[in-house]
């Protein structure tokens, strides 16, 4: 590279809004800014261009993606978008000779061969298996790769947790009524959301069962609070309906949202237990982030969790009710078990990845 710093570019998205995946990128740049690397992010969600000396529009989408495809002068184009298309667009991109590498979390990959067409799999499993690299976020996107033909060499299990840098703004930036509520309350409970989402007709984040959970706490715990953190309200008619539920439970002095663009460690940190009552996941960050505080954790059953986790049956509101009260009438030994967990930072794989393929001669 002619004594300059490679460059890289990510097509995903920044933070706001706060999800897993734009989370995890922002800090996986922050990485590798330290470690001198040149970057550049083309995020697609809120359509700008974000590199450490700033930002700028990209404007339309699909016009952008089409010049860029044919234009794309960095040295690893990496896919951290959801959306089959971008995917399938940046994979075929190594036919024009560009390294190329995609992060893989959720069901993201199996939902769009599952409603695709015939043609839509080949075109998915063709992209695939011309990346140079694929990271996949756990064992089943692994083993659903390796299906598609995608080399063993040119495929690694990484988790996309990386944790956060603890910033007095990000803490100073939670609004003050949260702090005073979550201090004047015993136990808080925290769980977040992406956004009002629904998974085959379902609450996604199982904002509706932690609504139902801390109900059914509250005689045993009549001192709960729970806080569940919410990056947007896209459905707002579902939103109202959840606020009529809090009205209709009695649990105005019980529960509180904290809606927009936060970070939600400085939250989950001061929690005495976190819930994950997600109906389909990934390798949740919030959720390893809540273990690597040593916060103890809750989740649904719908994928394999980080060793720690305490499992109900999803969209179980019985199953779940049982296991947080009795994670809480057992508090201490629970916070305990915790010490012998290890949540590993995986931000120097994720950046020795990005410098192997970097250094590979071909693509």
């Amino acid at each position: 590279m002619n004594g300059r710093k490679p460059l890289i570019a990510f097509l995903g998205s920044l933070p706001p809004p706060a999800g897993g995946f734009s989370v995890g990128l922002q800090r996986l740049t922050e990485g590798l800014e330290a470690e001198g690397y040149d970057y550049k992010v083309y995020d697609l969600l809120n359509k700008r261009r974000t590199s450490p000396g700033g930002s700028e529009n990209i404007g339309n989408r699909l016009w952008w993606l089409l010049r860029y495809f044919l234009s794309a002068g960095e040295d690893l184009i990496c896919c951290h978008y959801l959306d089959w298309r971008i995917r399938t667009a940046v994979g075929m991109m190594a036919l024009l000779g560009k390294k190329t590498l995609i992060s893989i979390g959720g069901q993201s990959l199996s939902d769009s061969l599952e409603k695709g067409s015939w043609f839509r799999r080949k075109l998915i499993a063709l992209a695939l298996r011309h990346y140079s690299f694929v990271i996949a976020h756990n064992h089943a996107i692994n083993q659903l790769c390796l299906s598609l033909g995608v080399k063993d060499e040119r495929l690694a299990i990484i988790p996309g947790f990386i944790p956060p840098r603890l910033k007095e703004s990000d803490i100073a930036a939670i609004p003050q009524e949260i702090g005073e509520f979550m201090a004047s309350h015993n136990p808080v409970i925290t769980a977040n959301a992406f956004d009002t989402v629904f998974y085959r007709g379902q609450d996604l984040y199982g904002l509706d069962l932690c609504l139902d959970l801390c109900a059914r706490l509250k005689d045993a715990y009549p001192g709960i609070g729970f806080v569940f953190s919410l990056s947007r309200v896209g459905d707002k008619s579902y939103f109202h309906k959840m606020m009529q539920k809090i009205a209709e439970n009695h649990l105005e002095d019980n529960f509180r949202f904290v809606t927009g663009d936060y970070q939600f460690y400085p939250i989950l940190m001061k929690s005495q237990v976190f819930v994950r009552p997600t109906n389909t996941d990934g390798d949740a960050v919030s959720l390893r982030e809540a273990l690597y505080f040593k916060v103890p954790s809750v989740a649904s059953d719908v994928v394999p969790r980080p060793e720690g986790t305490i499992l109900f049956k999803n969209r179980d509101i019985d199953d779940l009710t049982e296991k947080v009260k009795g994670l809480l009438d057992n508090y201490e030994q629970h916070k305990k078990d915790l010490d012998s967990v290890r949540i590993e930072d995986n931000a120097g794989k994720l950046i020795e990845v990005y410098r192997k393929v970097l250094s590979r001669g071909e693509r």
